[in-house]
């Protein structure tokens, strides 16, 4: 009987820590990090494979400069096994058609880290992800994503 009592309670005790382990893993892989544009490196050469000229014209002269400033608040998630990378920026904003709280730049790497190959998606308000360009990079350091 005493048996069967400390089993029930061993199995209880790593249900618990299981669980515990999976959510704090959870926490930490959803936790935003500091962004600055030190973390991606420098290049020596880049060469644009592919754009979308519509997205890019709006994103370069009006976006850009409007929406995705670098400040203190931006932020950085990471996905290590898909390497997609999504840049937080606060939306400043008030104008009806921006109406949230942050706008979204993502990045997916492709190749190896000494020469790769980022996709830039931006996504503003409430719309989809939408595609802005390809550019494949020759970097002085291999990058960390």
């Amino acid at each position: 009987m005493k048996k069967e009592w400390y089993r029930v309670f061993l199995l209880m005790i790593m249900t618990f820590a299981g669980a515990l382990l999976i959510g704090c893993n959870q926490i930490h892989a959803a936790a935003w990090q500091p962004y600055s544009l030190k973390i991606m490196g420098y290049a020596k050469k880049q060469r644009i494979l592919k754009y979308d000229g519509s997205n890019w014209g709006n994103y370069e002269e009006i976006y850009e400069n409007k929406y995705f400033k670098d400040t203190k608040s931006t932020k950085y998630k990471y996905n290590h096994q898909s390497r997609v990378m999504v840049i937080r920026y606060l939306n400043k904003s008030k104008s009806p058609e921006v109406n949230t709280k942050y706008n979204y730049r993502k990045l997916v790497f492709h190749g190896n880290k000494r020469q790769p190959v980022i996709q830039y998606y931006y996504k503003l308000g409430n719309q989809k992800f939408q595609f802005l360009y390809t550019i494949k990079y020759w970097m002085f350091k291999p990058i960390k994503y």
